[in-house]
């Protein structure tokens, strides 16, 4: 059975790094407002990293592209990510930038904020993708904190491959539509859709839109009301858990979105597959960092509890 699994293609996460700079805060500051917060923290984060973490938990051996500075958060991170069996021989390191930062407060509700300084996440290049071999993956996941012609020609290539992509298109902006017809998963918060796909009456209509121009399927996520699904099957309403209380928001939607892909790798069914990521997704938002997963069997578990059952 294990040299069954170890000759499966694996799940390619390319993306973001970023350390995270957190402090805990009773409320978001206004514009011009300065609030006292808790403790400093420092944690791993980025979009890409966030979700390759999750990713690993579900489904052992995902495999990390992206770009981090000659600095001591790059070298630091690296070690962090090995340390938890994630394979970084594509990882890029640049000499002229530095790694990203994402300043992050966290309110009493677990709501945060964020800013991000990209660094050596931007220098990631249509080159560096060109140089994958994606045929060696079933599943490859992009975001947007990389230059968008990356992540253009990274699905494009990926999809040649044969392999099953999936998008979160974070930070959100208006895609070209050559790219929209490589996405077999998009996948928006409520707020991103309608950034993305603009002039539309609300997250449905926009969703409709993307799947008319070639997106397979639409993933809406909703925070704590779940998820709801869009394909050409129609419509699903995904719910969540409600005993559960938040502690920490921060990369809640990356653990879905990697989840995502590991409960597709397990489940062989993408119903399923969304149960299992709201299950992961529930659990991380429990423990502060953005990449305090859980374990698979702590997944699992849940999602045999999910609630439409």
């Amino acid at each position: 059975m294990k040299e069954q699994k170890m000759q499966e293609k694996s799940i390619l996460v390319v993306g973001s790094a970023n350390v995270d700079m957190v402090v805990k805060t009773p409320r978001i500051p206004s514009p011009g407002e300065t609030i006292l917060g808790g403790v400093f923290q420092k944690f791993e984060g980025g979009k890409g990293a966030n979700q390759a973490v999750a990713a690993n938990a579900a489904f052992g051996g995902t495999r990390f592209c992206a770009g981090v500075g000659d600095d001591s958060f790059g070298r630091d991170y690296l070690s962090s990510l090995g340390a938890r069996g994630i394979n970084v021989e594509l990882v890029k390191i640049f000499k002229d930038f530095p790694t990203g930062v994402a300043l992050i407060t966290v309110d009493e509700s677990g709501q945060n904020s964020i800013t991000v300084a990209p660094g050596a996440n931007m220098a990631l290049s249509e080159g560096d993708m060109d140089s994958i071999d994606f045929s060696a993956f079933s599943h490859v996941l992009f975001q947007l904190e990389n230059d968008i012609l990356t992540v253009a020609r990274g699905l494009n290539l990926a999809k040649k491959a044969g392999c099953e992509t999936i998008l979160t298109p974070a930070p959100a902006k208006i895609l070209p539509r050559d790219m929209l017809r490589d996405i077999d998963y998009i996948v928006p918060n409520e707020i991103e859709i309608l950034q993305i796909v603009p002039d539309c009456r609300d997250a449905e209509d926009a969703a409709q839109k993307l799947i008319s121009s070639g997106v397979k399927n639409v993933i809406v996520t909703l925070g704590k009301r779940g998820c709801d699904l869009y394909n050409g099957c129609g419509i699903k309403h995904f719910p969540t858990y409600e005993n559960i209380r938040p502690v920490d928001t921060v990369g809640a939607g990356d653990c879905f979105t990697g989840s995502l892909a590991g409960g597709l790798k397990i489940c062989k069914n993408l119903e399923r597959a969304i149960e299992f990521a709201t299950a992961a997704a529930s659990l991380k938002i429990s423990q502060m960092g953005a990449q305090s997963v859980a374990t698979l069997e702590e997944v699992k578990k849940l999602a045999a509890q999910y609630p439409s059952r």
